[in-house]
């Protein structure tokens, strides 16, 4: 079995390190603060927040893992929310009756099947879902918490819920966590300048309403280590020098550290013992390889402009506003590349951190040094 896990949720043996970040938003919520977490795409936020929850559930806190993605209305926001409160509930039973006490427009249902297993359903009564109503659900986990000792809610991809500011949600959801006092949040999301923009903007409804987290990448001695345990399983050895390359070639991001690590797995597991850099380039270009379908899919959708500074940011992304970058990538106006950013942005294809952007997945990064035109 391949020792390298990326594409979900790392769990177990897979995770290493990030005890110093778990440690600090376990403290930070099992002592009443609201907590708002950065970091870019694919830097390992939600499963460090899954080994956080096993920790704060040691402790007994009740933790509701909500994401925003799939949610694209009122009602599917009801429909999957209720449903994340009822997967931490023990007894089914006195979460109907919490929800007949505090939902007026929601029946609440639950029955048995063939086996005798509990099965959680809830009516609308309404064609659409009412403010009214939604406001009542989400006071719904302050209810359950007067029996339990503290619940946390997670939001996942919280940036997401600029979807539903049409019914004023961001606001509504911002007085209910001002209003509760057993209840406290973490928000998370993979789009990071809209949910700094949130977090940091004086005229957004959560501004100041959280403590702010940023992490960033894993301390190389922990991601060698980590790398020369993993393929010492089978006897497979990397020293220092190669390790580090494979930091490098991955954009010293953990999903694609563990991707590339798991190609080199598979190539070498029966016929090779030693990792060299050159079965490293050869295991980033196989990905690259497999990929490139898409990759040049996803380059063809985007404007003239945005194609070009895609090639540039591939080569450097430091000082992308000034003369010399417009000049040396052959760039338009600054306004003209200000838009082109947003909109990359805005389709997670980039991201930044401190001054620099940088091209959020390496292997597309490769793909557009060495094959788009």
């Amino acid at each position: 079995m391949n020792p390298f896990s990326y594409g979900t949720i790392v769990r177990g043996d897979y995770f290493y390190d990030r005890k110093e970040e778990c440690d600090r938003i376990v403290s930070t919520l099992s002592n009443g603060n609201n907590l708002v977490l950065f970091a870019p795409r694919r830097y390992g936020k939600t499963s460090l927040v899954f080994r956080a929850i096993e920790e704060l559930e040691k402790q007994g806190v009740t933790c509701i893992y909500f994401d925003f993605m799939p949610v694209f209305s009122l009602e599917t926001f009801v429909n999957l929310y209720i449903s994340a409160i009822e997967k931490k509930q023990s007894n089914l039973q006195k979460l109907v009756q919490t929800i007949t006490a505090v939902v007026k427009n929601i029946r609440p249902k639950l029955s048995f099947d063939a086996q005798g297993n509990p099965e959680f359903g809830i009516d609308l009564m309404e064609s659409k879902i009412s403010i009214e109503t939604l406001s009542e659900v989400l006071d719904l986990p302050e209810k359950i918490a007067q029996d339990n000792k503290k619940i946390v809610v997670i939001f996942d991809e919280f940036q997401e819920i600029t979807k539903l500011n049409k019914y004023g949600f961001e606001n509504l959801l911002r007085s209910k966590i001002q209003q509760q006092q057993k209840v406290n949040y973490l928000f998370l999301g993979s789009r990071t300048h809209l949910l700094s923009d949130m977090f940091n903007n004086k005229n957004r409804a959560f501004y100041n309403s959280a403590s702010h987290f940023q992490f960033s990448t894993l301390p190389h001695e922990d991601t060698v280590a980590f790398l020369k345990e993993k393929f010492g399983i089978l006897g497979i050895k990397i020293d220092l020098q190669t390790a580090l390359f494979i930091i490098e070639q991955s954009g010293d991001i953990p999903y694609y550290i563990q991707l590339l690590a798991a190609e080199i797995w598979q190539y070498m597991i029966n016929s090779q013992t030693i990792v060299t850099e050159e079965i490293v380039m050869l295991c980033a270009k196989r990905i690259v390889d497999l990929k490139q379908d898409y990759y040049f899919e996803l380059f063809d959708r985007q404007s003239v402009m945005q194609k070009q500074l895609l090639k540039a940011l591939a080569q450097s992304g430091e000082s992308v506003f000034s003369a010399g970058y417009a000049k040396r990538f052959r760039l338009s106006t600054t306004s003209t590349t200000q838009k082109a950013i947003l909109v990359l942005m805005d389709s997670a294809i980039i991201d930044k951190t401190d001054n620099a952007y940088f091209i959020s997945d390496p292997f597309f990064k490769r793909f557009l040094q060495n094959y788009a035109l």
